[in-house]
């Protein structure tokens, strides 16, 4: 092949790192960023599961169990630490920017591909929380790639994607219609849509074999936790949420608008993919309790078809009309990458607490390598690296709402550990508290917790 013949290769290879490149800079800028709550949760979930101890029966599975298998893998290749865990995080949003141009590349060329992957990078919520310990990426990714799998006829592995999808973050249902309005395209749909079901169908199989003996404990924890707690009020507004990415201050915005319109003219061939974003933002609207994290069901959903329908809109270009909007689309992206790396650096707070890195500092001074802790504050125990109790992992408010977790247990197991930390949930339990002051001869009280130590001998009075 001559030169001439592969230079058009090349440049669109370029282009693609470049995207990736970018992507990859401005979500590493938030690797020592200050942790959230949950965060910790995880990480201390994984540092359990890495100790041995079984999801669901010892550790505490808020999320569905291909979250945590997902998180095992991430820490044996990149490390169980907040920069570790988070750099897996940063590895599997770029999988997802290159199956977006993957995708985009499939259904309507190289400069579709680039849209898809470019619209991707520039998505709001996605350039601050898509490095963040949370199952809501990893689920829309592996989503993606069922989408992507259906555009090449493998109709087996997209139907096991969407269901490890599921597995990860029940949030990936969402790409569900997209996923089947894709296999009814062409002729053999029942045969299909059956083929889809049998992948979906072994991979819940396979999971179930795995966790056989704690599917009950996965049950109750994943999901009718979640049940429970849809009585809780949102942590954001949902309709902020959806219009955050509306933001007409935003490239982003207009560039979903003009792609989603140019998506529905296309008709045929673009409808199942509308599917995903109506579903994603009906979610956003139904979920309860929202959180901000929930918001990463919809930047691949905004994007990729927004990508697809300006893609193969300018695909009927002539060709110096196409020049022209090449130019002019990969100037709007920069702008809109430069934007949001913007609002990353000026919303960054680098560094975690200070007060929770003094409260570990003195966890770890009160206490020996390998004494067991419960702590409300779940990153002061990773800082510390002391171990907590499988079910105490995550000690969110929302358990005692759910009757998950009671005042009555944790004074029970209090007697089993060396050290209590209480900053947050532990704090508005004034029984609680006074029931742990009772059990431990120190309490250190500190600016961001308290730390009770040294158990008193059994019948001892107060």
């Amino acid at each position: 092949m001559r030169l001439g013949a592969r230079a058009p290769l090349a440049a669109e290879l370029a282009a693609f790192a470049a995207i990736v490149g970018a992507h990859v800079y401005m979500l590493t800028r938030t690797l020592h960023a200050r942790t959230f709550f949950d965060e910790g949760v995880y990480l201390l979930s994984l540092d359990g599961l890495r100790h041995g101890e079984a999801l669901g029966r010892d550790v505490f599975a808020s999320q569905m169990p291909g979250f945590y298998v997902l998180l095992q893998g991430v820490g044996a290749v990149f490390g169980v630490s907040i920069a570790g865990v988070r750099s897996g995080m940063v590895a599997v949003a770029a999988i997802g920017a290159l199956l977006a141009y993957l995708a985009g590349r499939r259904v309507g060329g190289p400069l579709t591909g680039l849209a898809c992957a470019g619209i991707v990078v520039i998505a709001p919520r996605l350039s601050t929380l898509g490095s963040r310990i949370y199952a809501d990426l990893p689920a829309m990714v592996l989503a993606l790639a069922s989408l992507w799998a259906a555009t090449w006829r493998r109709t087996l592995p997209a139907g096991a994607l969407i269901a490890a999808a599921c597995l990860v973050k029940v949030s990936a249902l969402t790409a569900l219609p997209a996923l089947a309005g894709l296999l009814l395209l062409e002729g053999g749909r029942r045969r299909r849509l059956l083929e889809a079901a049998l992948g979906a169908a072994a991979v819940v199989a396979v999971t179930a074999l795995v966790f056989v003996r704690d599917l009950g404990s996965l049950w109750t924890d994943a999901v009718i936790y979640h049940l429970r707690g849809r009585s809780q009020l949102n942590q954001v507004s949902p309709r902020h949420e959806i219009a955050a990415f509306f933001d007409p201050h935003t490239p982003f915005c207009w560039l979903v608008i003009a792609g989603l319109a140019a998506a529905t003219v296309q008709g045929r061939r673009l409808w199942p993919w509308l599917l995903w974003p109506i579903a994603a933002c009906g979610f956003m609207l139904e979920y309860t309790p929202l959180r901000e994290n929930e918001s990463l069901v919809l930047p691949y959903a905004l994007a990729v078809p927004a990508g697809l329908g300006l893609g193969l809109a300018a695909a009927r270009l002539p060709r110096q009309a196409l020049v022209v909007a090449t130019v002019l689309a990969a100037a709007v992206l920069a702008a809109g990458w430069v934007q949001q790396l913007h609002l990353v650096q000026s919303n960054l707070v680098q560094g975690e607490d200070p007060t929770l890195v003094h409260a570990a500092a003195v966890l770890d001074t009160v206490t020996k390598p390998g004494d067991v802790v419960i702590s409300d504050q779940p990153i002061v125990a990773f800082l510390a690296d002391r171990p907590v109790p499988g079910n105490y992992v995550d000690t969110a408010s929302l358990r005692w709402n759910t009757h998950t977790l009671s005042d009555a247990e944790v004074l029970r197991d209090a007697g089993d550990v060396a050290a209590v930390v209480a900053g947050r949930a532990f704090y508005n339990r004034p029984q609680l508290m006074s029931g742990l002051a009772s059990q431990f001869r120190y309490e250190d009280k500190l600016p961001g917790a308290d730390i009770f130590y040294g158990r008193k001998p059994l019948g001892s009075a107060g």
